[in-house]
C-alpha cells in the first residue's frame, strides 16, 4: 500500500482532535474515494458527449 502525507494547518489539526472517535485517515481515505468516483463519471458522460 502507497503513503501519503498530508501537512494541515494546527488550528484544522486541533479542531481534528476535539473528535477522537473518528478515523481521520479512514475518512480521508474514503473521501478520496468518492471524489475520484464523481470525476470518473463526469468524464465517462463527458467521452459519451452527454455533458
Amino acid at each position: 500500500m502507497a503513503s501519503f502525507t498530508l501537512h494541515i494547518p494546527d488550528d484544522l489539526k486541533n479542531k481534528m482532535n476535539e473528535h477522537p472517535d473518528i478515523n481521520w485517515p479512514e475518512y480521508i481515505k474514503q473521501r478520496f474515494m468518492v471524489r475520484l468516483t464523481q470525476l470518473e463519471r463526469f468524464e465517462q458522460l463527458v467521452s459519451e458527449g452527454k455533458i
